[in-house]
């Protein structure tokens, strides 16, 4: 693991990882910082074991592991002593389809993509986590497990099924990343025929996405089903290994991510990504019906070999890595190697947020609010109820916070949710003579990480 400081590549690595096979498709695959990387100095690796280690004396060569490190007292530095084995799964049966992706998801749990391990029957079967999305907490819990798992997981409680499995059906998921309103990104390598992208949805809720659960079809369906199948979620979007337009063929798709650097006109807001037997890089429009795709009108450099992987750091600046090579996605020739990060050239300005006037709603079970931003921004919206007079009415309630994305100048609707139980509350308030009163607060955040808050009040009646 090495560091790239203002574009130059620094001499000392931060750690290196042993016990890593590194043939074929095995390797150190991922990388994710905790969310609270700042303080607790946690990170996470995905590797495939070479063999058996201190970590587990009876480990297998294949082994497919998630280990815990933690930074040491020099932040360029972290503490190899530090390693922690939080996940292992037996992969030894076979040299390819790994999955490999980590990345924390905006409800602050660790997801994980696994392949198949070249057997298609694993991605169906719930009793192994071959070929499936994992969700989990990984920070060390009491006891004797390595790992906790929310309780929220769809498959939690569901009898022979591994209680980390958060969706299944997947082929290869080399890749994987996280949209800006908090949906999860899939891109699964295909067989034969088709390389598909698949997607969940903003659920309003931090919880993220609506994969939950989902059954992506494989091995029964390489892409989308034919005939249809209501068992298995389509892709959002496939492209063939033949038979199409040049820059819509391939033969292993390598997932990206959403474009939030500004500076990248015409791609800011749309999903990058490429593909292994190709050196021209796409662009997908994932809020439409067909994906919109596109060129990205950008191609890595013939000797560079085709991409690997995405990354993007806290600035919004785009990355691509080849055999070897990392490169950084600029608007320029110009524009040099180093994202624009200092707080001399990175922009600080917060967004212009502005919210609807209405301050009187019917009292339903949803409660909508009208934001518009004046550059693109995330938002995110909580709030809460205050109840007054009635009979037996309760001082307040939480609202379910919503998150989405507004593009510059256009309104964004958001949409807070009222349990049952708050609902039904409300109701008896309200029908008693009393008042309930929505007290509402918006952030937006630029991609810069610029933010701004406005709150307001609701009448509900």
């Amino acid at each position: 693991m090495r560091i790239v400081e203002e574009g130059v590549l620094q001499p000392t690595p931060f750690l290196t990882v042993p016990n890593v096979a590194t043939s074929g498709e095995r390797g150190l695959l991922s990388i994710a910082f905790s969310p609270d990387y700042a303080t607790s100095g946690l990170f996470y690796v995905f590797t495939v074991a070479a063999g058996p280690d201190a970590l587990d004396p009876s480990g297998v060569a294949g082994d497919v592991r998630i280990v815990e490190y933690r930074r040491s007292a020099n932040p360029d530095l972290a503490d190899p002593a530090s390693a922690r084995l939080v996940f292992e799964h037996d992969h030894s049966g076979s040299g390819s389809h790994y999955g490999g992706q980590l990345a924390f998801g905006p409800d602050g749990l660790l997801y994980a993509t696994l392949g198949d391990a070249a057997f298609g029957d694993n991605a169906q079967d719930l009793s192994n986590d071959l070929g499936k999305v994992l969700r989990i907490d990984p920070r060390d819990p009491p006891g004797p497990e390595s790992f906790g798992v929310p309780t929220s997981n769809p498959f939690v409680g569901t009898g022979g099924a591994r209680p980390e499995i958060y969706a299944l059906g997947l082929r290869n998921p080399y890749r994987a990343s996280f949209g800006p309103s908090g949906e999860l990104i899939v891109a699964d390598v295909g067989q034969a025929a088709w390389e598909e992208v698949d997607l969940g949805t903003p659920t309003g809720t931090p919880a993220a996405t609506t994969l939950a659960g989902a059954n992506l079809g494989w091995p029964t369906c390489e892409g989308a089903c034919d005939p249809p199948d209501a068992s298995f979620v389509d892709p959002v979007f496939q492209y063939p290994h033949d038979g199409g337009p040049s820059e819509a063929t391939g033969c292993a798709v390598i997932g990206g991510l959403v474009v939030r650097d500004p500076a990248l006109a015409g791609l800011t807001g749309r999903y990058l990504y490429g593909d292994r037997c190709r050196g021209d890089l796409r662009t997908l429009n994932l809020g439409v019906t067909g994906a919109d795709p596109r060129p990205a009108g950008v191609s890595l450099p013939e000797d560079s070999g085709a991409p690997l992987g995405f990354g993007e750091d806290a600035y919004g600046c785009v990355y691509v890595m080849t055999d070897g090579t990392a490169y950084r996605l600029a608007a320029t020739a110009s524009a040099g190697a180093a994202c624009p990060s200092s707080p001399a050239a990175a922009d600080r300005t917060p967004p212009r947020l502005r919210l609807d006037k209405a301050r009187r709603r019917r009292l339903r079970r949803v409660l909508p609010v009208i934001a518009t931003c004046d550059e693109p921004c995330t938002l995110r919206a909580t709030g809460g109820l205050a109840f007054a007079g009635g009979a037996r009415a309760s001082a307040t309630a939480r609202l379910r916070p919503a998150t989405g994305a507004a593009a510059a100048g256009r309104p964004a609707r958001l949409r807070l949710r009222l349990s049952k139980a708050v609902f039904k509350r409300a109701k008896r308030v309200r029908d008693h003579g009393g008042r309930v009163i929505a007290r509402i607060k918006v952030t937006a955040t630029d991609a810069s990480g610029n933010s701004t808050r406005k709150a307001k009040r609701v009448s509900l009646r």
